[in-house]
């Protein structure tokens, strides 16, 4: 019965404090900041499920994290304490991002207005029932752009945005929007005819559309369809400010149903997390040793977020690596809070923030070559690039000092550059792989002229097998820049026969310690 206690007074309720307490700040933040006082820029796939997401890891960590230690939860191989924190942010979250469409979609009347040129006295509204209204569709404009998906780009979709124009005012719009799912692993010439197929249809479609059939309309807010229509707009005046467009778009459900069953979802979901962290929490036993070394406020011995941010510390033992960790995060940081697609940025947002491609590079832009390595096509891309930063510079940081292994970084990463740009005339290439695989071409040149001990070979062989070897494979059938990867291991393991050169005898010397 004590042990109940315990873990009901020192880790469940808590749990529920820092639970309902998230939550709370976080509604009231997102309806305050943004939708009443409307001065968050931000899009609202970042507000509606990746903010809330991320958000409830820092309480969970700074307050819950030395507490969940109190439950014996370990494991022989894995002492489980992630996969509780996990638990604990996933109850949270998930509230949180159901919660989120309540909000929008319940802080917002419908207002009823006779004519179009109403909605501009209304800027800070998002639904309307127009009672009169014309559409000039031969005046439509269009937009095309595609966006990939999945771990390795492996989905491929395209967007036709349609802006069309309502008499009466030139600053809103009426918004029609096509899309077609395929795979990217298909050949260039199947893409084509997939796309001139879509195109076709689309077409046929809008010729038939009924204006007319919308019960309200929704004004979009900050988001990618947005982006699309206004794109639409200024492929005829590239001059329009964003935020002076309004784009429509017709909504056929009745508006009393919009809120659907999300209401009661906040609180149904909330209930299922909190019983799941209850019994989380109740069937495994106390650990006393913790329970004790909690209560005299003692540090833990093995704690691994203090072990992540020694890792990532610019000033520690691992330099390179964090430097380059830290980089590649903060430029993904900066592309999301300016508005780019988190998961599938277009080739037109990628080549706006940086990109690197032969048009642009060859008519004056060479700091391409150089941005392009820290730039990524949607989060996957990074975090697949990082862990492969990583597990490459395991292997280097103790034979090469931090500056001459970011310099040699740089250099693969240039040369990947510029081979994407000689093999590819029309592409788009951006991430730090080509970077990347010029560290595993230095591992190669190690390996081959076996400056790495017998035991390490063995290991590095397989690293090399299952992440070099793999990702070139990969990209033979589409959707990754084996070019650049090409250049880049090529660079790298030219350099590393140089080093070999030099001073083979410290080099190995080096790999031993």
């Amino acid at each position: 019965m004590n042990d109940l206690k315990i873990k009901l007074k020192e880790v469940y309720i808590p749990f529920l404090v820092v639970a309902i307490s998230t939550i709370a700040f976080y509604n009231f933040f997102r309806w305050f900041f943004d939708i009443k006082l409307a001065i968050i820029p931000l899009k609202e796939n970042l507000l509606n499920f990746w903010i809330p997401f991320a958000i409830p890891w820092i309480p969970v960590l700074l307050w819950l994290r030395r507490r969940i230690r109190i439950v014996n939860i370990r494991g022989e191989n894995d002492n489980g304490y992630f996969l509780y924190q996990f638990a604990m942010v996933a109850a949270i979250a998930v509230p949180i991002i159901i919660s989120q469409d309540y909000i929008e979609k319940s802080s917002f009347e419908l207002h009823e207005i006779s004519s179009v040129t109403e909605i501009e006295e209304l800027k800070n509204e998002k639904y309307f029932h127009i009672n009169s209204y014309e559409i000039n569709s031969q005046e439509s404009l269009p937009y095309v752009t595609a966006r990939t998906s999945g771990r390795n780009n492996e989905s491929l979709t395209y967007y036709l945005y349609l802006a069309c124009p309502f008499k009466n005012t030139n600053s809103v719009w009426y918004g029609v929007k096509y899309q077609k799912n395929l795979s990217n692993r298909l050949g260039e010439e199947q893409k084509n005819i997939e796309y001139e197929n879509f195109i076709k249809k689309s077409e046929k479609k809008f010729s038939a559309y009924n204006f007319y059939k919308a019960s309200y309309f929704e004004k979009l807010r900050n988001s990618d369809d947005k982006d699309g229509f206004v794109e639409a707009l200024k492929s005829k005046n590239s001059d329009l400010k964003d935020k002076k467009l309004t784009i429509l778009v017709p909504k056929e459900d009745v508006f009393e149903d919009r809120l659907g069953n999300s209401f009661p979802w906040i609180f149904i979901s909330f209930g299922i997390g909190s019983f799941i962290i209850l019994m989380m929490i109740l069937i495994p036993k106390i650990n006393t040793e913790e329970y004790i070394n909690f209560k005299k406020n003692k540090p833990l011995k093995e704690d691994d977020l203090k072990d992540f941010i020694q890792y990532i510390n610019p000033l520690g033992t691992h330099k390179a690596t964090a430097i380059l960790v830290l980089l590649n995060i903060l430029v993904f940081l900066i592309m999301i809070f300016s508005g780019i697609n988190i998961i599938s940025p277009t080739a037109k947002e990628l080549l706006e923030i940086g990109g690197n491609r032969r048009f642009e590079v060859v008519h004056g832009e060479y700091w391409r070559l150089f941005t392009s390595m820290f730039i990524h096509g949607g989060l996957m891309h990074l975090i697949m690039n990082l862990f492969g930063l990583w597990f490459g510079n395991t292997f280097l940081e103790n034979i090469l000092n931090p500056i001459k292994l970011i310099l040699i970084y740089i250099i693969c990463g240039l040369v990947a550059s510029l081979t994407s740009i000689y093999w590819h005339e029309n592409i788009v290439s951006v991430g730090a792989s080509g970077a990347i695989f010029g560290l595993y071409g230095l591992i190669l040149a190690f390996n081959i002229f076996k400056v790495y001990s017998k035991n390490t070979r063995g290991i590095t062989w397989v690293l090399l097998g299952l992440y070099a070897g793999v990702s070139l494979l990969l990209g033979f059938f589409g959707g990754i820049d084996n070019a650049a990867h090409l250049g880049g291991l090529i660079a790298g393991f030219i350099i590393g026969i140089l080093l070999i050169v030099i001073d083979k005898e410290k080099l190995k010397k080096s790999a031993l310690q």
